[in-house]
């Protein structure tokens, strides 16, 4: 069974690169899911289609020696790493957690964040198709009793966490006449608070902000690079899904 998870996690680590490189903010999500769904996988050097053994996660990437069959172009370790993360992840949740209900809903969570995380990172945005499923969700699970909180600590845990960010964003913003958080930010905390005691936002901010402040820090200083802005929304995610995955 832990091999099956492994090759899922593979599997779905690989579509979820698919999911990623074809999206972009000016798609209706009409356009989004059909950009996933009906176009072949092509090589991005020569765009000659993929034939079907050159989708299978890792393997492909080994037997054709990291190389476009068709061109010969050297192809990106990016992707079998990703898909190889992908299916540790799922192997380690399934190890832990075991074969239930929790289990599958973390693995569905962690492809969720991902994909905000990698979208975030690219773009500096939080699309809404995404954020306003995970809130909407969270509150259907309280509801049906499928989480750890009820409907009422749900519904709290979203106005808690959207007037967290909010109310400061706003006075910020009254006394330098700049934006100082995206509203992104501000509606993926209030979706995470379907999912998370309100109590434990605070935490969760204060883990995310030191993330950040770390990334920035060492990014600046060993790295010699200098941001204007950086994505919050990544870290958000990690200690999100660090304080739901252990509570």
């Amino acid at each position: 069974m832990a091999i099956l998870f492994f090759f899922i996690g593979l599997a779905t680590g690989s579509f979820l690169q698919v999911a990623y490189y074809r999206y972009s903010p000016e798609q209706s999500l009409y356009e989004y899911f059909s950009a996933i769904i009906v176009p072949r996988s092509v090589c991005r050097n020569c765009n000659h289609k993929l034939s079907v053994w050159q989708l299978i996660p890792v393997l492909s990437w080994l037997i054709s020696n990291r190389r476009c069959y068709y061109c010969f172009h050297k192809t990106t370790n990016n992707y079998a790493i990703f898909e190889l993360v992908m299916a540790i992840l799922f192997l380690l949740i399934y190890l832990d957690k075991g074969l239930n209900f929790k289990s599958a809903l973390l693995m569905l969570l962690v492809v969720v964040f991902l994909l905000l995380t990698l979208i975030d990172i690219n773009y500096l945005l939080l699309p809404d198709f995404l954020t306003q499923p995970l809130m909407w969700s969270g509150l259907i699970m309280a509801y049906f009793n499928l989480s750890s909180l009820n409907i009422n600590d749900a519904l709290e845990g979203i106005l808690f966490g959207y007037l967290m960010l909010k109310l400061p964003a706003i006075i910020f913003f009254c006394i330098t006449s700049k934006q100082g958080l995206g509203g992104g930010d501000i509606k993926l905390i209030a979706a995470l608070g379907a999912w998370l005691p309100y109590q434990l936002i605070p935490l969760m901010l204060i883990i995310a902000s030191t993330l950040a402040i770390l990334y920035y820090s060492f990014s600046k200083y060993l790295f010699n690079k200098n941001y204007q802005l950086i994505a919050f929304g990544p870290f958000l995610l990690i200690s999100g899904y660090f304080i739901l995955y252990f509570n």
